[in-house]
């Protein structure tokens, strides 16, 4: 899925690469700050360099994944670093535990390579890029979710307890305290006179973020042994770019309970996006005949898609929650759709199961 704000930079090794707008803040603010001590040039170009560092850090973990069955949907880059937005959830703990170590190996290398090369041609960009990596490095093997060493904890206490969800919930509580405890160094510093805003942020974000692994924890064990063909209305109409919205409502029973259908915008006979049901009453009836489904079509690459017998609990974290609805795909055919309001229902109902008591 595309997030709102990013900028496509291109497809490598098959994986799409986006830049969020946040990223511009964050350059200049390097920019700035290496300019001054390193010079214009030398500053633009370890800024670069910084930037390539965080996406060869990602490719690390999608090149990795891919080796154990794990796709990568994309790789996006925003203002605290990177992430490769894998499909699925890694199938053992060994390859969760090496899909997470991957990144942090080769801001590693990355690291002593520039150092080694530094004290060779000595370069005082080319130190500073072999630091920024090793901190990089360092910093996201801290242990505790969602940081690349909270990984490592979930995949060591998942080969040890069998369990995946009591294991994530292990590395979330380990990220839980290590993000309120840089929230409450980057304060103590900021207090003191100090830079620590962005220790306090970092902090915050991660253990905000711990704390939605463990509760998505307890909705995914609720809902362990759910697969996405459970709750998919299999069967989604076609129209062509020639339908309007008027003609589609005359149509309605072609939809079914799914309330959408599959659009062919270019005429290939491929279906490109969705329409939804709820957008075509959207429009007053008076304009309807005048409105092209084209207009309204929601792109497959905006919604989360999976195979009939995915995991549930596995395709969750890639829901878009603008548009909560799954695609269900059997390679590049169109199977049907887990409609929004079905996957409220059932999320709900685990929500309920597991907060219960």
């Amino acid at each position: 899925m595309r997030s709102p704000g990013s900028l496509n930079l291109g497809r490598y090794f098959g994986i799409p690469v986006r830049a969020h707008w946040s990223m511009a803040l964050v350059a200049a603010l390097f920019g700035a700050n290496l300019a001054a001590a390193l010079g214009v040039v030398a500053g633009l170009i370890a800024t670069l360099a910084f930037f390539i560092s965080i996406l060869l850090h990602e490719f690390g973990h999608a090149l990795v994944a891919r080796r154990y069955g794990v796709n990568t949907e994309s790789i996006d880059l925003w203002a605290l670093g990177g992430v490769a937005r894998l499909d699925r959830e890694s199938p053992t703990p060994k390859a969760d535990g090496l899909i997470a170590v991957a990144g942090p190996a080769v801001s590693l290398l990355i690291g002593v390579v520039s150092v080694g090369l530094a004290f060779l041609f000595r370069s005082n960009v080319l130190i500073w890029i072999g630091f920024i990596n090793v901190v990089l490095a360092v910093f996201n093997m801290l242990p505790g979710s969602p940081l690349d060493g909270g990984r490592v904890v979930r995949a060591v206490r998942w080969a040890r307890t069998g369990n995946k969800y009591r294991a994530m919930r292990d590395a979330g509580n380990a990220g839980r305290v290590l993000g309120w405890s840089l929230g409450i160094i980057g304060v103590a510093l900021m207090i003191q006179g100090m830079q620590g805003i962005f220790i306090a942020v970092t902090g915050v974000f991660i253990a905000m973020n711990a704390r939605a692994e463990i509760m998505a924890s307890y909705i995914g064990e609720q809902l362990d042994g759910v697969k996405v063909r459970d709750l998919t209305w299999f069967g989604i109409a076609h129209a062509g770019s020639d339908m309007d919205a008027d003609s589609m409502i005359d149509q309605r029973q072609r939809l079914g309970h799914a309330g959408a259908v599959a659009l062919d915008a270019n005429g290939d006979g491929h279906v490109d996006g969705l329409v939804l049901e709820d957008q075509l009453w959207a429009i007053p009836s008076d304009q309807r005949a005048m409105v092209m489904l084209t207009q309204l079509m929601t792109p497959f690459s905006t919604l989360a898609k999976a195979g009939p017998d995915d995991d549930l609990s596995s395709v969750l974290p890639r829901v878009n929650p603008t548009n909560p609805l799954v695609t269900v795909w059997n390679g590049d055919k169109l199977l049907g759709i887990v409609p929004a309001k079905r996957l409220a229902e059932r999320l709900q109902l685990a929500q309920q199961r597991a907060f219960s008591n």
